[in-house]
């Protein structure tokens, strides 16, 4: 169900009460620019996630962990340099988490909360692209766009973008 179409989208009733998400099946991936000006593809597996909503689309948590240790470009070279201390520093920060703060059912529906990335919480923005029920699963598809110099990731400015633009596909089911 695509948010553009109102008389599709689910309501915050059909959505209320405990979530548990599914990592296996929920995915995010980014891309960046290298130079400032080559498009450079990749992703970070989940670990895992929960959520509650009440049935008026108050969000009482969300919290969501990445594996800061599983970021892949397919490019080993650069991702062993990401990893490293430089970059993600992943053998002291190996989680990087989003903890969603409040959800916005206007249009479009957005969630608002804090990403920690190396101990280090800016806020983010999530605009929620779509909200498909499958029965006890719900599939959201979000995107955003991190400044990674604000999250504190600021080395090789002048080869690395300072943007990340996120797709994220987060799979649901009822807890």
């Amino acid at each position: 169900m695509s948010l553009t179409e109102p008389h599709t989208r689910p309501g915050p009733a059909d959505l209320a009460g405990a979530w548990t998400l599914e990592p296996s099946a929920s995915s995010v991936e980014f891309t960046g620019r290298h130079f400032l000006l080559l498009p450079v593809t990749g992703s970070m597996p989940v670990r895992s996630g929960a959520a509650e909503l009440d049935g008026e689309g108050r969000l009482g948590h969300l919290d969501v962990a990445l594996d800061a240790a599983g970021f892949t470009t397919g490019n080993p070279r650069r991702d062993d340099a990401v990893r490293g201390p430089a970059f993600l520093d992943t053998q002291h920060h190996p989680l990087l988490r989003f903890a969603g703060e409040t959800l916005a059912t206007g249009e479009p529906w957005t969630v608002s909360g804090l990403l920690s990335v190396k101990g280090r919480a800016v806020p983010l923005v999530l605009t929620v692209d779509e909200v498909v029920p499958e029965g006890a699963r719900t599939v959201v598809r979000a995107s955003a766009t991190v400044d990674r110099h604000a999250c504190g990731v600021s080395a090789m400015r002048a080869m690395v973008g300072p943007r990340l633009r996120l797709r994220v596909t987060a799979v649901f089911v009822r807890a």
